[in-house]
């Protein structure tokens, strides 16, 4: 069973409407479930955006800095949505935050290269647009250096809908589906294997 972006997102506002179940909540449900999961490796470079997508990378660094792995956390910028600007506060009491430059990024492959994992949270379903540049020279980077590369919900570059890639895409070697598999990740190769993470989304008995 696949889920349009849109169904998703519906979903999700009513999970948070009618149950009252915060967005933080389905957040840290989300990065415990992937970090469950993940959480053998012991070594990770996280790359997050300021969207949700990227609140979630957050949260799957903190429990992995938590259990003792060597986690480095890169971020696009320090403002965010609320939950990746909550999240990012803790991180940074955790471990030092580094900042990707557009114009030197060879911290960030020094990092890929060593570390065991490189975990995609840079952009999730509600990308619409084509990449500018500084992002598609980031997809870049991690495709050539990253070494077991894991998406989280969706390979960064990709519509949710459609598997149509916005100028690039993260190819990952495994892609874990929050709550559902979108219909685009049917349609693109650069997907890997697909997991579903069940964190908590509420639907009626006919859905």
């Amino acid at each position: 069973m696949t889920i349009s972006k849109n169904k998703m997102i519906e979903l999700e506002k009513r999970t948070m409407s009618e149950y009252n179940i915060d967005s933080l909540i389905l957040m840290e449900n989300a990065g415990m479930g992937i970090f469950r999961e993940i959480k053998d490796y012991n070594s990770f470079t996280i790359i997050c955006g300021k969207g949700n997508n990227g609140g979630d990378g957050l949260v799957i660094a903190r429990h992995l800095i938590l259990t003792g792995k060597s986690v480095e956390v890169f971020i696009i910028s320090d403002e965010g949505t609320e939950e990746f600007s909550k999240n990012l506060e803790i991180i940074k009491k955790l471990t030092d935050v580094k900042y990707i430059d557009d114009k030197n990024f060879d911290e960030l492959i020094e990092s890929l290269e060593v570390n065991e994992v490189c975990l995609d949270a840079i952009f999730g379903i509600g990308l619409n647009r084509r990449l500018d540049k500084f992002y598609v020279d980031l997809i870049d980077v991690i495709n050539r250096h990253g070494n077991y590369i894991v998406a989280v919900d969706i390979p960064s570059g990709i519509d949710a809908d459609t598997g149509e890639e916005y100028g690039n895409c993260v190819v990952a070697n495994i892609t874990y589906a929050i709550s559902d598999v979108k219909e685009g990740e049917l349609l693109n190769n650069s997907v890997g294997e697909i997991k579903k993470i069940y964190i908590g989304i509420v639907r009626y008995r006919d859905e």
